[in-house]
């Protein structure tokens, strides 16, 4: 569940009232990404939200997110996302993980690989199919709290640490 949401969506340069059609999503229109568990030291996130910006005002999320810790296998994978007042939402379907690509510690995953970890995906998450994930991003100290709802349900066992960086800061996905 936490990897639907963090892919529905989505991460104290933004505020979720921040004025704009982008609202919450200001930062990312100035080439921002979202670092989701930062660890600032190491300069590590547990996933990395960013964001595509259509000229019809389409907005697609990019959602690069570490699966497993060793060994280390990352999911990336594209899906739209809508604004919806002060949050960030989008409705996950079989096909946008159909399109995932995965590496196991730092390199591509072969084509068994991949199969077999698009079907662990569809299987964890298709309860969460269809059903619309909002984030929404609180201030919570020098960072922001995402906090998420599915189908407008508060989920706080999802929320978790968000941060803006701007991809020249060198923050990755990494344990």
């Amino acid at each position: 569940m936490r990897a639907f949401l963090i892919l529905a969506a989505a991460t104290a340069l933004a505020s979720p009232t921040l004025a704009g059609p982008l609202g919450p999503l200001g930062p990312a229109a100035e080439g921002k990404v979202q670092c989701f568990q930062p660890n600032e030291a190491a300069r590590t996130c547990q996933s990395i939200g960013a964001y595509r910006f259509g000229p019809n005002g389409e907005i697609e999320n990019i959602a690069t997110m570490m699966i497993l810790t060793g060994p280390v296998v990352i999911m990336t994978t594209r899906a739209p996302a809508h604004i919806k007042g002060d949050r960030d939402c989008g409705t996950l379907r079989p096909e946008h993980i159909d399109r995932s690509t995965f590496s196991f510690d730092g390199k591509p995953a072969n084509a068994a690989q991949t199969a077999a970890l698009r079907a662990q995906m569809k299987a964890s998450l298709a309860a969460t199919f269809g059903h619309e994930a909002c984030s929404a991003y609180m201030p919570n100290g020098s960072a922001l709290l995402a906090t998420s709802t599915l189908d407008g349900a508060p989920r706080p066992a999802l929320d978790q640490k968000m941060i803006w960086v701007s991809p020249s800061d060198g923050y990755r996905v990494a344990p």
